[in-house]
């Protein structure tokens, strides 16, 4: 079976809200309900595709608080999702606002990115490199959907 996986380059500034949207269809083009109770999608960032460490992971079953950063350490190990607002440290991670929602806007197939600026602020600038799972829930089917760098240029404003 081939691989239908897209090569996009994020770039974003330091202290920078960003949002990607995206359209999910299937092989034949049509788009897919991405019903939360049957879909979920997560994306991870991190310094190399080979570290354990990551510097933002989200997933649309937690938005709007889907979004966790390393904060100040700027990385993290763990899940870091479903733990108390504010918790932090290297293995759970600062958990931001925004995430990832499916079916955006009310409009089926669509997929929104969204990271908000006191996570990015923490991103340390360099390339970074990222990937997007769209999950069928129900029979555990992982899609590949989007994949990588992820550059972060340095702020000048703080």
């Amino acid at each position: 079976m081939p691989i239908y996986c897209n090569n996009y380059d994020i770039n974003l500034y330091q202290g920078q809200s960003y949002f990607l949207d995206l359209d999910y269809t299937d092989v034949n083009d049509e788009v897919v309900d991405l019903n939360g109770a049957t879909f979920e999608a997560r994306m991870q960032v991190r310094r190399s595709p080979l570290v354990e460490e990551k510097l933002v992971a989200m997933s649309s079953d937690y938005y709007p608080k889907g979004v966790v950063g390393g904060g100040i350490t700027g990385y993290f190990t763990g899940p870091g999702f479903g733990l108390p607002e504010g918790t932090t440290g290297d293995y759970m991670g600062l958990i931001g606002t925004g995430g990832i929602t499916l079916n955006y806007g009310g409009e089926l197939g669509t997929i929104r990115i969204e990271i908000d600026a006191d996570t990015t602020a923490n991103i340390p600038a360099g390339r970074h490199f990222y990937d997007l799972d769209v999950r069928n829930k129900s029979i555990n089917f992982v899609d590949k959907v989007i994949t990588g760098t992820f550059e972060v240029l340095s702020e000048v404003t703080r």
